[in-house]
This record gives C-alpha cells, sequence and structure tokens, in this order.
C-alpha cells in the first residue's frame, strides 16, 4: 500500500481491551507482546510492548494501530509512538472504582489538550454495571478526570471483541478530525 500513513496510540489500564481491540480490527496478523504477569492484575497475560495492527481507512490512507502497556514504567514506550498522532483512544475498564490515577499519568504524559491530538474515550467491560445508575456515576467520575485535564472527548461504550463497535470509535476519530468540527463538551459526549 502506498500513500498517507496514520498513526492512533491505543492506551488505557491493564484489562482495557487494548490488545482485544487491534486483534479485532487489524487486517494484519498482528503482533502482540503480552507475557505472563508475575503479580496478580485480574488477567493471566498482560502487554510488556508496543502491538501493532494495520488497517487501511481508505486505499490511499493506511492506520497503523499501536496499543500500549497501560503501566507507568512503559512510558519510554509511550514517547516511541506519541509524535504526529491520527488520534489517541483511550480505553477504560468499567469497575467498581475508576482507576483516575491510570488515566492521569497518560493523560499527564500524553497531553492531548495541549497538542491538539484528537481523544476518543471507549469505555469498556460497561456491561458489568449493575444498573444503569451505577454505570452514570461511573461516567460522571470519568468526565470529572477528563475535565481535569481540560479534555473535550466522546466517551463511547464499546465491546473489544466486536468489530462494529470498535471501529464505530474509527468513525468518531473521523469526524474530530475535521477542521472545522466545533465541539463543545457538554453536547458531544455520548454514551
Amino acid at each position: 500500500m502506498t500513500g498517507i500513513y496514520q498513526k492512533l496510540a491505543i492506551v488505557g489500564e491493564v484489562g482495557a481491551g487494548k490488545t482485544q481491540l487491534i486483534h479485532t480490527i487489524s487486517e494484519i496478523s498482528p503482533f502482540m507482546t503480552e507475557a505472563k504477569s508475575s503479580v496478580d492484575i485480574g488477567k493471566e497475560f498482560t502487554t510488556v510492548g508496543i502491538d501493532y495492527g494495520r488497517l487501511a481507512l481508505t486505499p490511499d490512507i493506511a492506520l497503523g494501530l499501536y496499543g500500549l502497556p497501560g503501566q507507568k514504567r512503559f512510558s519510554l514506550l509511550w514517547d516511541m509512538v506519541n509524535t504526529e498522532l491520527w488520534g489517541l483512544l483511550l480505553l477504560v475498564k468499567y469497575n467498581d472504582e475508576l482507576n483516575v490515577k491510570s488515566i492521569a499519568e497518560i493523560l499527564e504524559h500524553f497531553r492531548p489538550a495541549e497538542t491538539g491530538v484528537p481523544v476518543v474515550v471507549g469505555l469498556s467491560h460497561a456491561d458489568l454495571a449493575e444498573d444503569d445508575e451505577q454505570l452514570n456515576l461511573f461516567l460522571d467520575i470519568l468526565q470529572f478526570a477528563l475535565d481535569e485535564f481540560s479534555l473535550t472527548a466522546p466517551v463511547v461504550c464499546v465491546d473489544t471483541r466486536d468489530a462494529e463497535s470498535s471501529l464505530g470509535l474509527l468513525q468518531l476519530f473521523d469526524a474530530l478530525n475535521q477542521p472545522d468540527l466545533d465541539l463543545s463538551q457538554e453536547e458531544h459526549n455520548v454514551v
């Protein structure tokens, strides 16, 4: 494929679905860097390098999918990808308590509000919420965390195992990358 190459950084806490999303939507056999975890993180394997996949957006535009480890100790890998980004996909895993520290570390490092990189927040595992009230409380806390970084971004529930759901996130990036788009925080957040 010749033409334009874009980069999408896929970041988020451990277990948010970064590797799964790449596996779901990549047109090539993705390069995965998972290793058996030596500590209890709620799953057997964790990403220890940069997962990579690719997707053709058009016949002339390819999108590199860069899945990055969620732990700050891997921030050197974050630096390797954090240039000339088409977008930053922040995956947040629904659970009883929002991992605000992880979100803060990622946003402090990537600084999307300062760089102008479009951000979409994908909320995975939302089906684990007991009811809408519990999910809405979680979303309120998440929105507060985003507000702390002056970040206006759509928040969308996603099933990273489902291609249609995952590709829906990319459609949001396509809209966000339109130069004349006017985003106001309250009007465009979607769940």
